[in-house]
C-alpha cells in the first residue's frame, strides 16, 4: 500500500523534444528509463448491491482491478515514440503480439493494482490517493494428461449383465499410429485431482496390492508434458476468472521516465486496440493512439509508504509544488478531477 501524490499535465508532440531536453538537464538523466506495459481493466463478476434502509449507510465497496505486466514484444521496441503517429503514415502501422500465442513457456510478472478515490476537499495542493497492489508471477504452461476413466466401484467376483466387459485394450502409441493417444483439455490447477490410469470393470485388478496401483499412478501423472494443438493453455485470464474478475478492456502505455529526488515523471502515450482494420499479421493485434490527436501525457508524482505520515505527505506536497513553478513555462501540472479517477464500482 502506498499514498501516492500526484499532478498531471498534457503537452503536444510538437514540444516533445524540448520537454525532454529540459528534464534532462533538470534530472541529469541523460537516458531516461523506458516505460511499455500492457494493462487489463477488470470488474468483479458479481456486483454488490445492497439493501437501502433507513439509517444505515453502505460500508461496502468494490473496485476496477488493473492488472500490469511488460509489454516486452518486437512493437515495443522498433517504433520510435518521438515520430508522431499519424493515419495512413509510416509509423501507423502498431502491431502488439498477443500474449500466450506460442507453446513455449513464458513467465511474466503482473502487478494488481486497487486503487482508492482521490481525497476531497478545495484546498488540496495535490491529487492524494491511496494505492494497494501485490504482484505475482505466472508462468503460460503447456498442460497434456493421458487417457482417463470413470471412476467405478468395487465389481463383484462374478461379472453380471449390469456390468459392461471390460473393452479391448488399444494399441500403444506409435509412430505410425499417433491417433491411440488421447489428449484431454485439463487446467494446470486440476492434474493433481484427476485419477489418470485405467480402471479394469471385470474384477481382474483386484487382486493386485494398493501400493502398487499407487506407485503406478504416481510414474504416469510424472510423464512429461508434451505440447500438442488440442493442450489447454493455463491462462492468466483464467487465473483472473477464478479470482471472480471478468475481463472489460486493455491498453498498453509506451513513453519515458525521469527521476528527481522522490519525484518520478513519466511522458507517455496511450494505445488501445484497433477494430476498425484488420491486422495483416494473424499472430497481432494492430493498435491505434487513445488521444488520436498526437498529444503526450505527463504525469508526476510521489509515493508516500502510509498514509498517516503527515511530515512526509507535507513534504512531498512541497517537492511537487517546486517543480510545477520551475516548469510552469513548460507545461502546467495540475491536480486532475477526482471523479475521473474513482475506480469504485457503482451500484
Amino acid at each position: 500500500m502506498v499514498h501516492q501524490l500526484s499532478l498531471v499535465s498534457s503537452i503536444p508532440h510538437s514540444k516533445y523534444i524540448q520537454t525532454v531536453s529540459t528534464l534532462q538537464a533538470l534530472t541529469g538523466l541523460a537516458n531516461p528509463q523506458d516505460i511499455a506495459t500492457y494493462t487489463l481493466i477488470t470488474k468483479p463478476h458479481n456486483i454488490f448491491k445492497p439493501k437501502f434502509e433507513p439509517g444505515k449507510v453502505n460500508q461496502i465497496e468494490q473496485y476496477y482491478m488493473k492488472c500490469t505486466t511488460t509489454w516486452s514484444d518486437e512493437a515495443s521496441t522498433s517504433f520510435d515514440i518521438s515520430a508522431p503517429i499519424l493515419k495512413g503514415g509510416d509509423n501507423d502501422d502498431v502491431l502488439a503480439d498477443r500474449l500466450f500465442s506460442g507453446d513455449e513457456p513464458v513467465e511474466r510478472n503482473w502487478t494488481l493494482q486497487v486503487s482508492d478515490i482521490p481525497i476531497a476537499g478545495k484546498n488540496q495542493l495535490c491529487s492524494a490517493q491511496t494505492i494497494y497492489e501485490s504482484t505475482l508471477v505466472h508462468t503460460h504452461t503447456t498442460v497434456k494428461e493421458g487417457p482417463s476413466a470413470p471412476t467405478a466401484p468395487t465389481a463383484p467376483t462374478e461379472p453380471t449383465s449390469e456390468i459392461p466387459q471390460a473393452p479391448t485394450e488399444p494399441e500403444p502409441a506409435t509412430e505410425e499410429n499417433p491417433a491411440s493417444t488421447e489428449v484431454v483439455d485439463l487446467d494446470a490447477m486440476d492434474v493433481d485431482a484427476i485419477e489418470v490410469d485405467h480402471v479394469d470393470l471385470t474384477g481382474e485388478d483386484d487382486k493386485k496390492d494398493t501400493t502398487e496401483v499407487k506407485e503406478e499412478d504416481k510414474k504416469e501423472t510424472q510423464v512429461p508434458e508434451v505440447a500438442t494443438k488440442n493442450a489447454k493453455k493455463d491462462s492468466f485470464l483464467q487465473f483472473i476468472e477464478d479470482l471472480g474478475y471478468d475481463l472489460i478492456n486493455q491498453y498498453w502505455v509506451k513513453g519515458i521516465r525521469f527521476f528527481h529526488k522522490d519525484i518520478v515523471i513519466e511522458i507517455f502515450k496511450v494505445f488501445v486496440r484497433d477494430d476498425t482494420t484488420e491486422s495483416s499479421h494473424p499472430g497481432r493485434i494492430k493498435l491505434k493512439l487513445l488521444d488520436e490527436s498526437n498529444n503526450f501525457q505527463i504525469k508526476a508524482y510521489i509515493n508516500i509508504p502510509k498514509s498517516t505520515d503527515v511530515e512526509l505527505i507535507n513534504q512531498g506536497n512541497k517537492d511537487l509544488l517546486k517543480i510545477q513553478e520551475f516548469l510552469k513555462n513548460l507545461f502546467e501540472l495540475q491536480i486532475p478531477d477526482r471523479m475521473f479517477m474513482d475506480s469504485r464500482v457503482k451500484q
